[in-house]
């Protein structure tokens, strides 16, 4: 291929531009699925209403996979050809220029078709030659690398959008990609995938041209950053459907034919309407809970699950755990924290390494003086299903985790068997907030956790050891701030509303 050849198929395929926010980059295929509402903000919010958030977690995995596949990529293609470039334009143009010398195989790609709207990165182009292509007698496979154990939807239709575009580029499309999952290794058919395909690039350019406007998820998440302060307002603001649990999108969308579009329309509707419109235990649930927010004040579900056995000694706990972020560490839970409601103070026993996790739950048990008389509070069934799990892992230290495991009480269960409440959903993150009570920082979330421990364990930077505890001691405190204002609160009768 001439000189001349090669700029006019960058010429084509760049349409004369770089990629821009009106473009559809494959690595967004995600948010596309499942995350929609930020799609339609993006082209439709006040611009000025994006909070950027950095992505701790996701960063890091970036950074660990990438180093991790590029060894890999050397040791199975000695004569890879990595393609360098400090803009985008630059890494197409390598990318387009190393295809057409015929390189064995090509790394950290970039491939366009701005014609189309759709552009995106590749891992790894391996060159083959059953079959001809636009640049000779071989053609370009893709080697796209993904940190998971299982071919998730939104792989398999982002690398079937660029083998889409390698094929308009190439002129052949190959029947097949290969993804390289943690441990083995799956092909992905494009005729498998092509309808699909082209049914979520109409959906995206619907979004776009404002013909389609996706759902928001529920408050405190209801969209991704940077558009989540801004769509958790928008949706407290407009008293969305979708501030009441246990709806889906189809039931919500019942709700919207009869003439139901907010919270309010739901409250004051006969309940009978509802039941018409809704199956039970919906018509109920949905009619409470919408009650629960017109008042702004919890309404009796159920009598006798709440407040908790009183205890002389009482704890409220929670674990934070790594992520497995090489191949070489282990996930394990390396903070547990409790707040001592009656020694007013938050207490810690913090593991290093996967070796010294067993160690911190036995400095737990030791903790605990009096099994007779103490409870342990805590919220969802995650800390016990771990415990179990390491008594049969540890069957010497099995009696005491199963001690532990007895004096357990799922506040989450016995909050949601007790109560409707004005809040979109029963996580400990949407509840506490009802009743005023607010995480201190910005920046650190249970993702955030997981890497600051990480890098804590790298620098000995003794803050961000700090940031951690202050969110567990957070959480752990949030559950006692919800149990004693749901005693005191003033909980509406069902019966007389």
């Amino acid at each position: 291929m001439t000189e001349q050849e090669l700029q006019t198929l960058f010429t084509t395929f760049s349409a004369g531009r770089t990629p821009d926010g009106q473009d559809f980059n494959a690595s967004r295929m995600y948010t596309l699925l499942e995350e929609p509402f930020c799609i339609w903000c993006n082209f439709h919010a006040p611009q000025e209403e994006a909070v950027p958030e950095s992505n701790r977690y996701e960063n890091l995995k970036i950074r660990t996979d990438r180093s991790a596949r590029d060894e890999w990529i050397k040791e199975k293609f000695p004569s890879v050809h990595f393609v360098e470039a400090h803009t985008d334009t630059e890494r197409f143009q390598g990318t387009l220029a190393a295809m057409a010398r015929g390189e064995s195989a090509i790394a950290n790609t970039s491939l366009w078709n701005l014609a189309e709207n759709i552009y995106g990165s590749i891992n790894l182009l391996v060159r083959f030659e059953d079959h001809a292509s636009r640049f000779g007698n071989y053609y370009y496979k893709i080697y796209q690398f993904k940190r998971a154990h299982d071919l998730k939807e939104h792989y398999s239709l982002q690398v079937s959008l660029m083998n889409l575009i390698l094929g308009q580029i190439q002129s052949y499309t190959p029947p097949q990609a290969r993804v390289l999952l943690k441990g083995r290794t799956v092909d992905i058919w494009q005729a498998d995938h092509l309808p699909r395909l082209t049914s979520e690039l109409a959906f995206w350019r619907n979004i776009k041209s404002g013909l389609a406007k996706p759902e928001a998820h529920k408050p405190p998440k209801a969209a991704a950053a940077p558009w989540r302060v801004y769509a958790n307002k928008l949706m407290k603001e407009t008293k969305d459907l979708v501030l009441l649990p246990h709806l889906n999108t189809e039931l919500r969308q019942c709700l919207k034919i009869n003439g139901m579009f907010t919270t309010d329309d739901v409250a004051r509707a006969p309940l009978t309407q509802l039941q018409e419109i809704l199956e039970e235990p919906f018509a109920t649930e949905t009619y409470y809970n919408a009650r629960a927010f017109l008042y702004n004040k919890p309404i009796w579900r159920k009598k006798g699950c709440f407040p908790p056995p009183a205890k002389k000694y009482n704890l409220y706990f929670d674990f934070e755990a790594t992520e497995t972020f090489t191949r070489d560490n282990k996930s394990f839970v390396y903070l547990i924290g409790l707040w001592d409601k009656e020694q007013d103070k938050y207490v810690t026993f913090v593991a290093k390494t996967p070796e010294e996790e067993i160690t911190i739950f036995e400095d737990f048990y030791n903790y605990i003086k009096d099994f007779e008389n103490t409870a342990l509070y805590h919220w969802t069934e995650y800390e016990v299903r771990k415990m179990r799990k390491l008594a049969g892992i540890f069957p010497q230290y099995a009696e005491h985790l199963n001690k532990l495991c007895a004096l357990c009480f799922d506040l989450k269960v016995a909050v949601n068997d007790s109560f409707y409440l004005p809040a979109p959903s029963f996580s400990l993150k949407a509840v506490a907030p009802v009743f005023g009570f607010n995480w201190r920082q910005d920046d650190c979330g249970a993702m955030d956790s997981m890497v600051y421990f990480t890098n804590w364990l790298k620098t000995g930077d003794e803050n961000l050891l700090h940031k951690i505890l202050m969110y567990n001691e957070d959480d752990c405190k949030a559950m006692l701030i919800v149990e004693e204002a749901l005693k005191k609160a003033d909980i509406l009768d069902p019966a007389v509303l």
